[in-house]
């Protein structure tokens, strides 16, 4: 049974603003301002013991886009907004806001207050590598939100804003590739968490 399972969302958006004079040779003061935010949100998983869990899964655990049934699942949507301003011969940059949301969500076994300690010490040591792996997961998306904003900053003037808004979003895709080939990697490197200690309690 593989578990976890992650997806990259892109947004890009352009906001306009006023006017301005001379045209610099590079961008300066640019403001990158990145943010993350995290959400958590637990389901509900009833099984009498572990050899129970499987079963319980199957049933309750969320789907994945491709149809299958993940006990731990984490969305990362980036999503990038320009401050341009168009001026008559070139176009102004101020910021870059990059902002990342994860959505993650959680097994809570019911019956776990109700088991022998060693069995809710097992899952608890299964949880923590659960969250070891998606931390990971997200330590590399937050990188590349991070590279997205700085290298934005740096790209150099543009006469037009809407060229500069489609290299911005070709350098943010190619940053979010890197990510993608980055978390495969990881993902093979761990044997999709199972060498951290994400088996199910049960499994052998």
């Amino acid at each position: 049974m593989r578990f976890g399972w992650m997806g990259l969302a892109l947004l890009s958006q352009l906001t306009l603003q006023g006017a301005n004079a001379e045209v610099p040779a590079h961008y300066k003061d640019v403001k990158v301002d990145p943010r993350v935010k995290v959400s958590v949100n637990f389901y509900s998983l009833d099984a009498t013991d572990a050899a129970a869990l499987p079963a319980s899964i199957v049933r309750q655990a969320p789907l994945t886009p491709s149809g299958r049934r993940s006990i731990g699942k984490a969305i990362y949507k980036v999503n990038w907004q320009l401050d341009l301003n168009q001026q008559s011969d070139y176009c102004h940059l101020f910021g870059v806001r990059v902002q990342t949301a994860v959505e993650v969500q959680m097994p809570n076994w019911l019956q776990l207050s109700r088991l022998p300690a060693e069995a809710q010490g097992n899952w608890n040591r299964f949880l923590g590598a659960m969250l070891e792996y998606e931390s990971r997961h997200k330590e590399i998306v937050v990188q590349a939100s991070q590279a997205i904003g700085q290298g934005i900053a740096q790209l150099p003037v543009n006469p037009s804003c809407l060229a500069l808004r489609q290299a911005a979003d070709t350098l943010g895709r190619q940053q979010l590739e890197a990510a993608r080939q980055q978390v495969r990697r990881y993902q093979t490197e761990t044997g999709s968490g199972r060498h951290l200690g994400m088996t199910l309690p049960g499994e052998p």
